[in-house]
């Protein structure tokens, strides 16, 4: 640990910096670096009035830093051998379809996780189906009516939205907007799917599995899919919208919990990106690690951040930053903002979580980056 002092003192400062212009909300970040967790901070406050203090610990929203998890999942029963990537998706879901049914035979599995399936991006359904959906569209009298309207959607069809199977079979209104495998558009609802596919072939709950399977032998303790033990836990955040920090919607979406609604901490995503980075064949062979990191396809325009290498894998980013591999999976919504990165040349992974909306969790990262890599 000492040995990396003077830079980890470089990140408190500028992040301390930054918390002059947001006060009132917090940040909290993780590093490791060799296998080692070397710094775990958190700045500002998880909740306010009064001030609750943010750690490395305290729980938070990760959005869809989730999809990672329900791609992990689906790799251990490609390790398994129950399913392949390469396989169609109405093999193992016969009701799977969109609305040209012909097209929806070619998708398969590594399309999904790829967003290369040819769906549009602004599908709306998983989110839309929150149980507090008609809280958070609630700042005009018509925002909700908008929402629905803006995903050609009515209340009466997300209201009979109950189960994972639900979602996938509503996918036969869904008219592709590419030929499938040939382009790239990021469609969060399709990883409701795989969790649909995941407990069909294993008839277990996907939730169950992840705790048993992945997060516990991680000994990522804190992190869960349950909201109820989120909101009740003594360090959980809340978030804050705008300039002036108004509070939102707590995010809660069970059965969307694979898009973007597990719950964890800036210690357990280092843990996790350790894995990741040291490659532990106890939870997944390390080719299969090394395919999930693999690009399979540029990202589309407002995805690229500056960058014309800018790719996605399986459920991670792929970029060039300052002549290093970049594999990273980011996530957001409301006031929700989470970041989790990892330099595998470096051995260096960060993870920014903030309760708070803007782009700082970026600047964090990049400065963060900036210290390891030297001038």
């Amino acid at each position: 640990m000492k040995q990396w002092n003077d830079k980890l003192d470089k990140i408190t400062d500028y992040i301390n910096e930054i918390l002059i212009q947001h006060q009132g909300v917090g940040i909290s970040v993780a590093i490791v670096k060799d296998a080692n967790m070397i710094y775990s901070r958190g700045f500002g406050c998880s909740q306010t009035q009064p001030c609750k203090s943010i750690d490395g610990d305290t729980l938070m929203s990760i959005q869809s830093i989730s999809k990672n998890f329900m791609a992990l999942s689906i790799m251990k029963l490609v390790q398994k051998k129950l399913i392949s990537l390469d396989h169609t998706v109405d093999a193992y879901l016969p009701y799977f379809r969109t609305k040209e049914k012909h097209l929806s035979e070619t998708i398969t599995i590594r399309h999904l996780l790829s967003h290369t399936a040819g769906f549009p991006s602004n599908l709306g359904i998983a989110n839309m189906i929150a149980p507090n959906v008609k809280e958070i569209f609630s700042d005009t009298p018509t925002e909700f009516q908008e929402a629905l309207e803006y995903y050609n959607l009515t209340e009466e069809e997300i209201t009979n939205v109950q189960t994972r199977e639900d979602i996938t079979k509503w996918f036969k209104k869904v008219e592709l907007e590419y030929p499938v495998g040939e382009n790239w558009d990021y469609c969060t609802d399709s990883y409701v799917i795989l969790a649909d596919l995941f407990e069909k072939v294993t008839g277990d709950n996907w939730e169950t599995y992840l705790m048993n399977e992945i997060l516990s032998p991680l000994k990522m303790k804190r992190t869960t899919s349950d909201s109820r033990i989120v909101q009740t836990d003594k360090n959980s955040a809340k978030y804050y919208l705008g300039k002036e920090k108004i509070e939102t919607s707590f995010p809660v979406n069970p059965i969307s919990a694979p898009i973007g609604y597990l719950y964890s901490t800036a210690e357990d995503l280092g843990r996790y990106l350790n894995f990741h980075l040291n490659k532990d064949s106890k939870i997944l062979r390390p080719d299969l690690i090394d395919e999930m990191q693999h690009p399979i396809h540029l990202v589309s325009e407002e995805w690229q951040f500056d960058s014309d290498v800018r790719s996605y894998g399986l459920a991670w980013f792929t970029d060039i930053y300052r002549g290093h591999k970049i594999v990273e999976h980011g996530g957001g919504q409301l006031a929700v903002r989470s970041l989790m990165s990892m330099v595998p040349d470096l051995n260096l992974g960060v993870v920014v979580l903030l309760n708070y909306d803007g782009t700082t969790h970026h600047d964090i990262r990049d400065k963060i980056l900036d210290v390891f890599i030297g001038s």
